[in-house]
């Protein structure tokens, strides 16, 4: 994450040094567009050099907790180490960024009781964000019991990367239907032993913040489980940091717990579709209209 991070803030400052370039040239001649120029200068030269700040730090802090997290990982079995851990850099990154979080529907969720959180995924803020709810939301203050699906090109990051490796988070390759097996077979033993598991079903993060079509594996994975589904809406959080971009904005993020959905009578195809649209649905009525899919 953080080396991506590093390569868009590159480009990003690349562009608005050009930009500023071409502002000097075209409106330098006329004394009001050179304080007007003026002012914009300033203004943009302190936002860029507040998000590279951020940047930095977010890198160093990623570079940080994953080091740690490694360090402990060889006799951690019972990984109670790395949710305090992983809890405590989630609260860290949303306090980096001036993130607030406010948090809905947590009377839906039952303490002791297993979970499909199915959420939208429009920014990196949205892991922490999830997790910090759901943990507050079952009033767990050492990070709960939580497994995220992650993609597992994710583990090609150093240091964020291999912390992952050594986690209980479960990568998924969704190009290789062998290996998405696999990883529907693991959350399913992460539920045997009452532990919850979070899945992003639209792939990827949304570029424009709306929501997009779902994949069926979160369903099949629901189906599988014989556990219910909290539909998740993560809502604003493309507007602290969107998914092509590095300027970090503060703000508040709202996460939306709906009401749980009990998975499908029947294991195949068919029912799971269903589910998914109904899901799909459910998720779509709790954001607001800028987040919905076109």
């Amino acid at each position: 994450m953080y080396a991506a991070l590093t390569r868009k803030a590159r480009n990003y400052a690349e562009l608005k040094f050009r930009t500023l370039y071409y502002r000097i040239s075209s409106e330098r001649k006329s004394s009001l567009g050179s304080a007007l120029l003026s002012h914009y200068l300033y203004s943009r030269t302190h936002a860029l050099l507040k998000t590279l700040l951020s940047i930095l730090r977010l890198s160093l802090m990623t570079i940080g907790y994953s080091l740690f997290g490694l360090s402990f990982s060889w006799f951690d079995t019972d990984f109670r180490l790395f949710y305090r851990h992983g809890f405590g850099f989630a609260k860290a990154a949303l306090r980096l960024g001036n993130v607030q979080l406010e948090i809905e529907g947590k009377e839906h969720i039952a303490h002791g009781e297993s979970y499909v959180f199915v959420a939208n995924h429009t920014s990196v803020f949205d892991i922490p964000a999830v997790w910090v709810a759901v943990a507050e939301a079952v009033g767990d203050s050492s990070g709960g019991r939580l497994r995220i699906i992650y993609k597992r090109s994710l583990e090609l990051i150093p240091f964020l990367g291999w912390a992952l490796k050594v986690s209980p988070f479960i990568p998924i390759q969704r190009e290789r239907a062998r290996k998405s097996i696999n990883s529907i077979e693991a959350a399913v033993r992460a539920f045997q032993t009452g532990e919850s598991v979070v899945i992003f079903p639209e792939g990827t993060r949304s570029r424009s913040g709306r929501l997009m079509e779902f994949r069926r594996g979160a369903f099949h994975l629901a189906a599988r489980a014989k556990k219910p589904i909290i539909p998740v809406a993560i809502i604003n959080a493309h507007k602290i940091l969107q998914a092509d971009s590095v300027e970090i904005h503060e703000g508040t993020i709202r996460v939306v717990f709906g009401k749980p959905v009990p998975p499908p009578a029947q294991d195949d195809r068919l029912a799971e579709r269903s589910l998914m649209k109904q899901i799909h649905s459910l998720v779509e009525q709790m954001l607001p209209e800028e987040q919905r899919g076109l």
